[in-house]
């Protein structure tokens, strides 16, 4: 899956970031790849999340993404369930 992420981050964050990449030989991508991959790491051992990899064929793929782009409007037992929740936790 190939995902784009447009970045706008302080010019001087920007210049140490270009810097670090240079010297290193290596392309501020990979950088800052390496760098989300290793505090990713750390986060997860941190708060003990277990991840799980899960494989979906293409077409599993685009029901789960059609689902997350357009959701279906909530049915009446999960309002319910929104409104028991609110109700106990407050509002979102």
């Amino acid at each position: 899956m190939d995902s784009t992420f447009n970045w706008k981050p302080e010019q001087t964050l920007l210049e140490k970031l270009t810097n670090f990449a240079r010297q290193r030989g290596q392309s501020p991508e990979t950088i800052v790849s390496e760098a989300v991959r290793q505090y990713l790491e750390t986060k997860l051992r941190e708060s003990n999340i277990d991840t799980e990899e899960i494989v979906l064929s293409e077409r599993d793929w685009d029901v789960f993404e059609s689902a997350l782009v357009n959701p279906p409007e909530a049915n009446e037992a999960l309002k319910a369930a929104i409104k028991e929740n609110q109700e106990k936790y407050g509002k979102w």
